[in-house]
């Protein structure tokens, strides 16, 4: 019967990759679509959370901000 480490271990060394699929290079083109399919999935949560925000009018503090005046600098 094994241990609990031993069995862990076995259990590790199954899910990981070998040596040679490792070394192997991975195509460009499978690549570039995973990076592509990454900023594509970013951009999509971006607008998402910026569709799903208040907007300015019900937030005080930007509202405040949007009419704030500059103030003149004092002169030295």
């Amino acid at each position: 019967m094994q241990t609990l480490e031993t069995a862990l271990v076995n259990h590790w060394c199954g899910k990981t990759l070998s040596e040679k699929d490792l070394m192997e290079p991975a195509g460009l083109g499978k690549v570039v679509l995973r990076t592509m399919a990454g900023f594509a999935a970013l951009a999509v949560l971006i607008l998402c959370l910026n569709w799903a925000a208040d907007p300015a009018i019900n937030r005080p503090q930007v509202a405040a901000v949007d009419q704030m005046w500059p103030m003149p600098e004092a002169n030295k």
